[in-house]
């Protein structure tokens, strides 16, 4: 028979596992629920990449609209600025037939008394468009020349306007989802660091889009 001494080791022994066995099982769940929850995290990381890939495409075509935009304003000013330089040509043709004088103080007639400005001008536009008209393969028609450039596939500002509060509302989901993940300090420092880089770059170049287009 065994004694009461053996029976107690052993029951003593076998109770001395129990803690030992269960805090391992303890760390073993803590590590499952960190290792998921950073898997968890990665998805939402790259869901953050995939809308700021959608950020950085919209913030191009704010771009070239607002270059565009320039660009007529440059030649719309270019083109008032030729009218009144062509205006000072026919005033300064005037006021130097103005200033001729004989020794006698009469006036002197010279070629500039019959010249006709508004004609001539006519008259190099009518032969520069022949130019360009011969230098151009006879067997294309011409097309009729644009006012200004226009980007390929761009929308209008209200609709960019619309896309931008878009992706903000989509950045805000991923902040309120991210307070829903759980976990260890390796967990929350790596939570912290995507919420940050939502909140402080993310949004600032929303923001920043949003004040373009106002």
């Amino acid at each position: 028979m065994v004694s009461w001494s053996t029976t107690g080791a052993i029951l003593a022994a076998a109770l001395a596992v129990i803690p030992v066995a269960y805090l391992a099982h303890k760390k073993s769940i803590k590590a499952k629920e960190q290792t998921e929850a950073l898997k968890l995290l990665r998805k939402v990381e790259l869901i953050v990449a995939e809308v700021s890939v959608r950020l950085m495409h919209l913030e191009n075509q704010v771009e070239d609209v607002l270059a565009n935009e320039g660009q007529s304003t440059d030649e719309a000013a270019n083109q008032s600025t030729l009218n009144s330089c062509a205006h000072c040509s026919s005033d300064c043709v005037r006021l130097r037939t103005d200033y001729l004088f004989d020794s006698n103080g009469n006036k002197l007639k010279t070629k500039w008394d019959t010249y006709n400005v508004d004609a001539e001008l006519e008259k190099l536009d009518t032969e520069d468009d022949k130019s360009e008209a011969a230098m151009e393969p006879q067997s294309e028609p011409q097309a009729p020349r644009p006012a200004a450039r226009q980007p390929k596939n761009t929308m209008s500002k209200s609709k960019m306007l619309s896309a931008v509060g878009g992706l903000e509302h989509e950045f805000e989901a991923v902040l309120e989802f991210l307070d829903s993940i759980r976990g260890n300090d390796v967990v929350k420092q790596a939570r912290k660091a995507l919420a940050s880089k939502i909140t402080s770059e993310l949004f600032s170049r929303i923001d920043a889009l949003r004040n373009m287009l106002q």
